[in-house]
């Protein structure tokens, strides 16, 4: 049941672009719902995995549990625990924008411009905290299917199958929808699926309408396509080796999925330089930034190798924008009214701020709140309903407290990754691009509102969840060198795929058999009769067995006693046969057999052959009592 919610939950948001990035209300409406009951499938899933009948006690040793009826591994507790604490947070956000829309509870905070219009009207208005409480409800809607994108990904993607899944499933969304944009810009057809396109006619943005837009998720779509990328190079890059031998590698054993990266990368690259967003190109330059600072962090790369990349990343950043950057760089060097007409909506907003801190006035209210807060020294020739800055924007609507909450809901998952990869886990690569794109999405809503679009904004959450639910489930390593990490103490009973059973994957868990070159040393078994000293010819010949007393089979761990019982044994047969005037208990044997030759100290304190006699400077040595068998 979880595969099958994870792969429709892929499916929702990978078809999330297609109609116009779901911005029109039949398709934010679907996008809303599908994940809704997604969230209750789910729900209804854990609750009978709880309630099963037959269901045994929770036990404290995780290492016995089965796949019914024991208690949750501690890397599954660890990630439920993180998960309630986020839906907690999230559950105050959205309790306190629905008190903002209802009259009942916030009607003692309504706002004024309620009585000035039922002065002005001349009856009785029921007034709320927010100027549009239906604006307020569509945005709850659209708010809480974006959070329950971000929970059933953190739940379902601490597998790293499939959050390997889903970063691929996102880099080959990207890669066709950056291939039809492209494809209808240089046919000539301006249009957007059977849409004439009225805005950005000489832009690329393929189903979406707003090119800012398109170029925050046409970056996404080439950070995660790193992760694959990186991936396949990571198996060609573990010793040194050189240029040519790795090219060789490369060509010989590189499977298709490192060229379906590549592709997907180049083809994200253009199709962004060709949406002419000065901020999407900016943002998408300083993601790729962090990304190779994250990379030196995490030392999930060499210097030297790092050296090589960036110089080939810049020699194809370069080319691309020689290609195809006329028009960005027309853009550039154009002065129009964009900045100016920014700055003036900023003062407005951050008037708006100062008016109502602490209480907002309603979520999706910006508008009217823009219209109320403009002195008139700011004329525009549309209607302003966005502010270009989306921090600004959710201090308008949701004032200062909701906005630092939702930093901070957005900041633990990206705190998350960002410990990750400082420490440096062993499936840092998803978490050092989570901090990139977190990076790129939060410099570009500084000055525009891409993150704003439902199809960007499940996206951005589906990919936050994932490497979320990896930061927490992946073992913690503590590296002492490049390619040579040994696992710290904290996290050590954190395998690497947290799904219920777990198994560990067999590449990195299972050592491979290799024949052992030392000696067998086994015990022999416990003697439980008197021993007979043998004569070293007699063992020789193999003759052991015939007078050897009774052995007895020990079916438990040796004892001390049993310890010292195979000690003795084997000096007793080591000794040599005859010394200090021993009787010989083989005289007919050792009388056919060579004399053996005695040693004597030699200069360095070692024994050298003698000609005769017992052994130079050899001792009667009394060993101690044997203990009794207990």
């Amino acid at each position: 049941m979880s595969s099958l919610i994870f792969w429709a939950l892929l499916a929702v948001v990978c078809l999330s672009p297609l109609p116009l990035a779901s911005n029109r209300p039949l398709p934010w409406s679907a996008l809303s719902l599908a994940v809704g009951l997604l969230l209750l499938l789910w729900g209804v899933s854990r609750l009978y995995e709880a309630l099963l009948p037959g269901t045994a006690p929770a036990v404290a040793d995780d290492s016995t549990r089965t796949p019914r009826g024991k208690r949750r591994p501690s890397h599954a507790r660890l990630i439920d625990r993180h998960a309630a604490l986020l839906a907690t947070g999230f559950v105050i956000l959205i309790a306190w924008y629905w008190v903002q829309s209802s009259p009942e509870l916030g009607g003692a905070w309504a706002h004024v411009a309620w009585a000035q219009a039922a002065a002005a009207l001349g009856e009785k208005l029921t007034g709320t905290i927010s100027l549009d409480p239906a604006a307020s409800r569509t945005m709850i809607m659209k708010i809480v299917a974006y959070g329950g994108v971000f929970l059933l990904a953190l739940e379902l993607g601490r597998d790293r199958r499939r959050a390997w899944l889903g970063f691929w499933a996102i880099c080959l969304a990207g890669f066709a929808y950056a291939f039809y944009g492209l494809f209808i810009h240089f046919a000539g057809d301006r249009s957007i699926l059977w849409f004439d396109k009225e805005a950005y006619p000489d832009s690329v943005t393929a189903t979406f309408v707003n090119r800012n837009a398109y170029a925050t998720y046409a970056g996404i779509a080439v950070l995660v396509g790193l992760v694959p990328l990186m991936t396949e190079l990571q198996r060609f890059t573990r010793r040194r080796q050189t240029a040519q031998r790795f090219l060789l590698m490369l060509s010989e054993q590189a499977s298709a999925s490192l060229y379906i990266a590549i592709a997907a990368i180049l083809t994200g690259l253009v199709a962004v330089t060709l949406t002419g967003s000065r901020a999407g190109v900016a943002s998408l330059v300083l993601a790729l930034a962090v990304f190779a600072v994250g990379l030196l962090v995490a030392r999930e790369i060499r210097p030297r190798t790092f050296l090589i990349g960036a110089l080939l990343a810049g020699a194809a950043v370069a080319g691309i924008l020689m290609l195809s950057g006329d028009f960005l760089a027309k853009r550039l060097m154009t002065t129009d009214q964009g900045p100016e007409a920014r700055a003036a909506v900023f003062s407005t907003a951050v008037a708006a701020v100062t008016a109502h801190p602490w209480v907002g006035q309603g979520l999706g209210s910006f508008g009217t709140a823009f219209n109320l807060a403009n002195d008139g020294n700011a004329v525009f020739d549309n209607y302003v309903d966005l502010a270009h800055n989306t921090y600004v924007e959710l201090a308008v609507e949701g004032g200062l407290p909701a906005l630092a909450l939702s930093l901070v809901l957005i900041g633990a998952s990206v705190g998350l990754c960002l410990a990750s990869m400082l420490f440096r886990a062993r499936a840092a690569i998803t978490s050092i691009v989570a901090v990139a794109i977190a990076a790129q999405v939060g410099a570009h809503s500084a000055v525009d509102f891409g993150i704003q679009m439902p199809a960007v904004a499940v996206t951005f959450m589906l990919l936050m969840g994932l490497a979320a639910a990896q930061a927490l489930a992946v073992e913690v390593v503590e590296p002492q060198r490049f390619g040579k990490r040994r696992p710290a103490r904290r996290g050590r009973d954190r395998p690497l795929s947290a799904d219920e059973p777990v198994t560990p994957p067999h590449e990195l868990e299972v050592p491979w058999p290799v024949r052992s070159t030392r000696p067998d040393l086994t015990a022999p078994a416990r003697i439980t009769g008197p021993t007979t000293l043998q004569s070293l010819s007699r063992m020789a010949r193999g003759d052991v067995a015939a007078t050897a007393p009774p052995v007895e089979e020990a079916g438990n761990a040796p004892t001390p006693a049993d310890e010292y019982e195979t000690a003795m044994a084997r000096w007793r047969a080591l000794r040599p046969s005859g010394h200090a005037g021993a009787p010989t208990p083989d005289a007919e044997a050792s009388s056919t057999r060579p004399e053996p030759v005695p040693r004597v100290p030699g200069p360095a304190g070692g024994a050298v052959p003698q000609a005769g006699g017992e052994p130079s400077g050899a001792k009667i040595v009394k060993l101690p009592p044997r203990p009794s068998p207990p």
